[in-house]
C-alpha cells in the first residue's frame, strides 16, 4: 500500500483551514480598500486650495442665520413668575 488517503476529518480540517485563509485574505483586502477610500476622500481638508478662490471667502466670518438668535445671552435667573422645582415629594 503506497499513499494513505486522508480521513474525512483531515479533509474537513484542510477545507476549514483553506476557508479561514480565504476569509482572512478577503478581510485584509476589504480593510485596505476602506483605508484607501478614506485616504482619498480627505473629509477633514478643504476641497479647494487656499489661493485666490479661498481668500475671498475666508475673510468673512458673517453667516446667514435666517433671522434666528439666542437672545441677549444672559444667564441670570428668571423674574420668578414661573414655579420653582420641588425637591421633596410627600
Amino acid at each position: 500500500m503506497g499513499e494513505q488517503t486522508p480521513s474525512r476529518l483531515e479533509a474537513a480540517r484542510w477545507r476549514a483551514a483553506a476557508a479561514k485563509r480565504a476569509l482572512a485574505a478577503a478581510a485584509a483586502a476589504a480593510f485596505l480598500a476602506a483605508l484607501l477610500l478614506a485616504r482619498v476622500s480627505h473629509p477633514g481638508q478643504a476641497a479647494t486650495p487656499s489661493g485666490a478662490a479661498g481668500a475671498a471667502s475666508s475673510g468673512s466670518t458673517a453667516t446667514d442665520d435666517g433671522g434666528f438668535s439666542f437672545g441677549s445671552g444672559s444667564i441670570a435667573p428668571s423674574d420668578g413668575s414661573a414655579s420653582q422645582a420641588k425637591t421633596h415629594v410627600s
